[in-house]
Formats: C-alpha cells, sequence, structure tokens
C-alpha cells in the first residue's frame, strides 16, 4: 500500500487522469506529503543565496528610509537575526506546506459544494497533498534557475520567477506584472493537473472544475501582485 501511495504520486505527474481516479477509490496522502515537503525543501535550500539577497535588499532600502536616530539600533536587531534566517527558511519549508495544503482543502470543499460535486473535506486534503506534485517541482527547477542566476538581476519578488510567463512583458508596473507572474508554466502546468483533479476527484462537471481553477489562480495572482507591490 505505502509503494502504491509513491506510485500514484508519481502518476499525478505522469498519468493525472489515472493517479485520480486511483485517488478517488483509495485515497491516500502520506507519501504525497513527504514528497511535497522534501520537493519544497529543496527548492528553498537551492534558492537560499537568492532569498538572502533579497533581504539584504529589502532591509537596506528600508534602513535608508529610516531617521539617521534609528538606523543604528535596527543594524543591530537586523544583524542579530541574521544568523538565525538559514534555520528559520528549513522550518518554513517543512512548515509552510501544511498550511498551504489546509487552506486549499477549504478552498476544494467550498468548490464541490458550491458545484454540486461531491463535498468531501477528506478528498479535497487528498486533492491539495497529492496535486502539489506539479508546484513542487516547477519550484525546484525555478530555483535551480534562481540559483544559477546574476544576483544582481535580482532585485525584485518578480525576479526571482524564472520560468516563462507573462509578467516578463511587463517592466513598468511590479503589481500587474507579479499578477502575470502568477501564470509561469509551472503554475499553468500545475492548475491544469487541479482542474482534471475536481473533476475526477471531487465529481465536478468539466464547467465548474474550470471555473473554481480560474478562481484558484485569480487569488494567486492577487497575492503575487501584492507581493511585488511590497517589494523594494
Amino acid at each position: 500500500m505505502q509503494l502504491q501511495g509513491l506510485a500514484t504520486y508519481l502518476d499525478v505527474v505522469i498519468a493525472p487522469r489515472r493517479a485520480f481516479a486511483r485517488l478517488a477509490g483509495a485515497p491516500t496522502w502520506g507519501w504525497a506529503a513527504l514528497c511535497g515537503l522534501a520537493l519544497t525543501l529543496v527548492a528553498v535550500l537551492v534558492s537560499e543565496r537568492a532569498q538572502l539577497h533579497l533581504l539584504a535588499l529589502g532591509e537596506a532600502h528600508r534602513l535608508a528610509a529610516l531617521p539617521p536616530g534609528e538606523r543604528l539600533s535596527e543594524r543591530i536587531a537586523t544583524a542579530q537575526v541574521a544568523p538565525m534566517r538559514p534555520a528559520l527558511f528549513v522550518i518554513g519549508a517543512l512548515v509552510a506546506p501544511w498550511l498551504y495544503w489546509s487552506l486549499l482543502s477549504v478552498f476544494f470543499f467550498l468548490a464541490a459544494a458550491i458545484g454540486r460535486g461531491q463535498a468531501r473535506l477528506g478528498s479535497a486534503w487528498v486533492l491539495a497533498i497529492n496535486s502539489y506534485a506539479p508546484y513542487g517541482i516547477a519550484g525546484v527547477i525555478n530555483a535551480l534557475l534562481v540559483a544559477v542566476a546574476d544576483p544582481a538581476s535580482l532585485t525584485s519578488a518578480t525576479s526571482v520567477v524564472r520560468l516563462p510567463s507573462p509578467g516578463w512583458l511587463v517592466h513598468d508596473d511590479p503589481r500587474l506584472a507579479g499578477f502575470l507572474s502568477a501564470y509561469h508554466v509551472g503554475d499553468l502546468w500545475y492548475l491544469a493537473i487541479v482542474a482534471l483533479a475536481l473533476h475526477t476527484l471531487m465529481r465536478l462537471s468539466w464547467l465548474a472544475a474550470l471555473l473554481a481553477t480560474v478562481a484558484l489562480s485569480l487569488l494567486f495572482g492577487l497575492f503575487a501582485s501584492l507581493a511585488a507591490g511590497g517589494a523594494p
């Protein structure tokens, strides 16, 4: 059974229709959670230097905006926190996916209820964790591209999105660029898997599954836009 769970997780990538049809009859998520955590951790560790670079850049902007009398105390506080950042990155990589999966489970449950599908929280949880496979793989690929990039090119939240996206076409509006960056090729792959899973596992009609997926993509775009707008 355990090996079957791992095989199902691999099938999410190479044969998603078969994977979610199997999950509908035998829902499993243990191996999927472990693989998802591993993918997230690899992506975070690979891109750690870039994240530290962006943090330093953001702090420099913030300190420059402070009155001279406050800068010294802020520099001291920053220096005290800096050694803990690598450990915080690891903790975040192991904790954040659980929060992400929990929120997605609620979204999928509500989508199934509104779309007159099979609204079961357990199925929504299984869907959230197993569908993370393409998202996690895309994250690792993007992290590798970030790791080999010139650090001088990493100047904003959108600059660390190295997978092709419509955001590349926008240069003078960070919020719009951030929104469009949420539609990079990795996210589109993930959203296609989600639509298929909603139809197969949650028993939504194709129209309802597509509408729910579009709504989810808009939420991703909104969060990306807010993050880009708040970046230096």
